[in-house]
């Protein structure tokens, strides 16, 4: 587990200066919206249609595309200020990196439960953690000029 925050200083060290803390600032942002659409769509399917109460596993599925199109969105035109062609290409990128940062922050909580801390202390971690390697990525992979 001491190699992944290495490895997110070592991505964050590469990237250019110039602009990173406003852009890292507006990633965050959106990654806070995208956190209340995320649970917004996944509390409104569950709670209020009884078909998605007995399909949690679906719900979480479609609350969490609904925030990743929504995050490339706001990503794309107020973050990173990239709406040239391309566009699906990027998409692809950026769903792959965020399925990927899902993928991270359930491994990270699972190991940190598992080593007895609190869970919503794992989240949070997994989440700070997560939200580096997004960034990282996002910006010098989707997102690169």
């Amino acid at each position: 587990m001491p190699m992944l925050p290495r490895a997110l200083a070592c991505l964050l060290e590469r990237l250019p200066r110039r602009q990173t803390a406003g852009e890292f600032l507006r990633f965050a942002t959106v990654g806070t919206i995208n956190f209340f659409l995320d649970y917004g769509v996944y509390i409104g399917l569950t709670r209020g249609l009884a078909f998605w109460g007995r399909h949690i596993v679906l719900a979480a599925t479609v609350s969490f595309v609904a925030a990743v199109i929504c995050s490339f969105v706001l990503n794309t035109f107020w973050t990173f200020r990239c709406a040239s062609a391309g566009w699906h290409r990027r998409a692809g990128k950026f769903f792959l990196v965020a399925t990927g940062g899902l993928a991270w922050n359930a491994l990270i909580i699972f190991v940190l439960t598992e080593l007895g801390m609190y869970d919503l202390l794992a989240k949070l971690a997994a989440t700070a953690l997560v939200l580096v390697w997004n960034y990282a990525l996002q910006k010098k992979w989707t997102f690169r000029s």
